[in-house]
């Protein structure tokens, strides 16, 4: 299956959010043209963590780049111990469903 990478920013850490750029590019191919519609709802997974995640819409109805499940994301991030600059894996183990792992920085 496919596996995809959220670089991790101060914003992340600080309101205990994921970017899911690549993913959503992933779950709304174009069907001959048109943009498809995203699912309502991913699913995400690290250790017994799990959560079905809205992605969250602007006001002008387009879907937002990132997953804010704030319990679900504070765990992850608590469990992995998340910093600035690691990397968030998705990988994707059923439509719409990922196991998130977490890839440190390289030490300077």
């Amino acid at each position: 299956m496919a596996v995809f990478e959220s670089q991790l920013t101060e914003g992340n850490l600080k309101n205990s959010h994921i970017y899911i750029t690549a993913i959503l590019a992933h779950l709304m191919p174009e069907v001959e043209g048109v943009p498809a519609k995203p699912p309502r709802a991913v699913r995400l997974q690290f250790e017994n963590l799990k959560v079905d995640a809205d992605i969250p819409k602007s006001r002008h109805g387009r879907p937002r780049k990132f997953i804010r499940a704030r319990e679900f994301v504070e765990g992850f991030f608590e469990r992995t111990g998340a910093v600035v600059g690691d990397t968030v894996l998705f990988e994707e183990i059923e439509p719409a469903r990922f196991r998130l792992s977490l890839r440190k920085a390289a030490a300077s």
